[in-house]
């Protein structure tokens, strides 16, 4: 019988991601395999020090979702820039992302790559609009 244990976060504080931070995000082309894994590692970030501890298998567990998703996912967030890994099982999240919180202040910290909008395929366009209209209704 096996069990899999996912951890819970350091803290129950909400994260604040400022509006600039979501439209940014918007333009970051990640699937969504990789923004849920990017929403979980934001679940489970330290606010200290801006990181993540879960292992694969626990992000696979945590998501319902197979060690190719999941690897997938991580892979898309380090190319574009948004988390990568520290360590087996610990994981830095960009800085924008945590309100400046890293884990160390000699960090390199990648630029996160964003395309260009007029770059987009039109179904891509379309979501982008959606997502930045919501940003607006919200504000």
């Amino acid at each position: 019988m096996s069990s899999s244990y996912v951890p819970s976060p350091p803290t129950e504080a909400p994260i604040t991601i400022s509006r600039a931070v979501l439209r940014l995000l918007a333009l970051v082309d990640i699937t969504t395999a990789g923004r849920r894994v990017l929403d979980q590692l934001l679940y489970l970030s330290d606010p200290e020090t801006g990181t993540a501890a879960i292992s694969q298998n626990e992000m696979c567990s945590e998501l319902g979702a197979s060690k190719p998703t999941v690897n997938r996912g991580f892979k898309e967030l380090r190319e574009c820039g948004l988390a990568w890994s520290l360590e087996d099982g610990l994981y830095q999240l960009h800085p924008l992302l945590t309100g400046g919180a890293v884990s160390s202040p000699v960090m390199p910290v990648p630029e996160i790559r964003a395309a260009e909008p007029e770059r987009f395929t039109e179904q891509r366009r379309a979501r982008f609009a959606a997502q930045t209209a919501n940003l607006a209704a919200a504000g």
